[in-house]
């Protein structure tokens, strides 16, 4: 980089950081004051932002995944994947009850913040200490002598990962979204390209493990430039025994989140081996590389506007309603375009041995097009003041996933992965049922947004899938030309559907507020 360039990198991190700290506000989503945006413009522009930024991490992931499948057998990228399950279980817990207490609390900023800190890395690190303390013996469940040394250097970093949630939390708060995704982008970008020129020149699992450390430092150095916040040594006692009320039902939630989530994965890992868990994973990563984009970034926005619209008494039904329908309607249309190009992407990019899992990437895309109810339960019921009741339905989803893994289970990955689809939409409307009845909150807007929009998704789909075969037909492309000819054809039909969302009043830019 040259010396002008890099000089002009770290004052425009000042010029953030500044307006950051002298603000301690919004200041990253206002308006620069030359020039008049209108809200409707700010807003599809910040949609876009987010969006670009949390397609990053995705893509970083599946970059790394291609070239995995590429380096490694399946059964050594199982290793990797089963060894993920248990990273993911605490940034799972890290991102729920104390995240979500800093979000939603009204006490004054600074009490919140640095006892919350001190509970979220004392979190991580105990879970992070029981789990090493069960590696040796995970590793003779799993029948995987390499899995017990990838796990303990995994699970090594995550109180570190803590300390980057509690900066997320901290800023989600503030409403700083901008700052948020400023952050993620840069974040995602390092660790695509580092995570790339590891595993290129190392082709093992262990340019896997060092991929997953990068991406940790690269935020907590981010974080820690840009954020006005700093963690303190000053622990409120009182505040630290409401945080864990308003926490227990929501941890419990997410514990239940996690055996829903990652149930397959365990259970093909303990009843067949490391190749078909790392099959399955394959086939759900390849599906939710672009459906994550939408829910994780979706799920950001209705953690910040469900927490404000609680700390100023606001209608939460509207919020609900106007999330559910432009939720579904765009993981809908992303994953019909999974459906339709998924079978040539694996084809052109990845070993043959892969092939096996495209069948479950059709199942898993389903999946995540209608999991609405999962994404909004919590930051819904968290606002209502109910998390106690997040427990409780965390509890049945957790029961009826597994129930549907246990009895798909000895037909194999598609029965599996199908078996989790279906539990998943039967789950979303119980969820929305759910609130009505802990919270009383009206929810016909929401089944009614959740249906039109999914019937737009599908009618977007099918005229995707009658375009794609007419265009390879017609052309007689080969599987990457046609990949690409599907993507724009995508892009295309995607500009009259968000349209016809609009005016269906199932699609709104009102999400993006922040």
């Amino acid at each position: 980089m040259p010396p002008g360039a890099s000089l002009a990198f770290y004052d425009r991190i000042a010029a953030v950081h500044s307006a950051l700290t002298s603000t301690r506000g919004n200041c990253l989503l206002d308006d620069p004051p030359r020039r008049a945006v209108s809200p409707r413009l700010r807003r599809a522009g910040m949609a876009g932002f987010a969006f670009s930024a949390r397609a990053t991490q995705q893509v970083s992931a599946f970059v790394i995944t291609l070239l995995a499948a590429r380096f490694l057998l399946p059964a050594e990228y199982g290793v990797y994947t089963l060894s993920v399950v248990f990273v993911m279980f605490i940034q799972m817990m890290t991102y729920t009850g104390f995240y979500h207490f800093i979000i939603n609390d009204k006490a004054e900023d600074d009490a919140v913040l640095s006892t919350s800190f001190w509970l979220i890395v004392g979190l991580a690190s105990g879970a992070s200490g029981l789990i090493a303390l069960a590696a040796p013996m995970l590793a003779r469940v799993f029948d995987a002598p390499a899995l017990g040394p990838v796990l303990l250097l995994l699970i090594a970093a995550q109180p570190l990962a803590a300390v980057s949630a509690w900066y997320t939390a901290a800023l989600l708060r503030r409403r700083a979204m901008r700052a948020h995704y400023v952050i993620m982008f840069a974040q995602n970008l390092a660790a695509l390209v580092g995570g790339a020129v590891l595993l290129w020149s190392w082709q093992s699992v262990m340019a896997l493990v060092a991929f997953r450390y990068l991406r940790v430092l690269v935020g907590l150095v981010l974080y820690f430039a840009v954020s006005p916040d700093r963690p303190h040594l000053r622990f409120d006692p009182a505040l630290a025994r409401r945080a864990m009320r308003f926490a227990s039902g929501l941890y419990g939630a997410k514990g239940m989140e996690f055996l829903s989530r990652y149930s397959a994965d365990l259970l093909l890992g303990l009843m067949f081996s490391t190749a078909e868990a790392g099959l399955y994973r394959f086939g759900s990563r390849i599906a939710t590389a672009a459906t994550d984009i939408v829910t994780s970034t979706m799920q950001a926005f209705a953690l910040t506007q469900f927490g404000a619209a609680a700390r100023a008494d606001g209608d939460l039904a509207a919020v609900l309603r106007r999330f559910t329908g432009t939720i579904t309607l765009l993981t809908g249309g992303v994953a019909a375009v999974i459906v339709v190009l998924v079978d040539d992407v694996v084809t052109a990019f990845f070993d043959p041995a892969y092939l096996a899992a495209v069948a479950v990437a059709y199942a898993i895309a389903v999946r995540a097009a209608v999991k609405t109810g999962s994404v909004l339960i919590a930051p819904a019921l968290a606002a209502a003041g109910r998390t106690g009741a997040v427990m409780s339905f965390a509890t049945l989803s957790m029961v009826v996933s597994v129930a549907a893994t246990f009895g798909a289970a000895p037909f194999g990955l598609v029965a599996v992965a199908w078996g989790q689809a279906a539990a998943t939409m039967v789950l979303t409307f119980a969820g929305l049922w759910w609130l009505r009845r802990r919270t009383g909150m009206r929810i016909g807007g929401a089944v009614r947004a959740f249906a039109v929009a999914g019937a737009l998704a599908l009618t977007y789909g099918a005229v995707l899938e009658l375009g794609v075969v007419w265009i390879g037909a017609a052309a007689g492309l080969s599987p990457v030309a046609e990949i690409w000819a599907g993507m724009a054809l995508a892009a295309v039909l995607a500009v009259p559907t968000l349209f016809a969302g609009r005016a269906l009043r199932v699609f709104t830019l009102g999400v993006f507020s922040g």
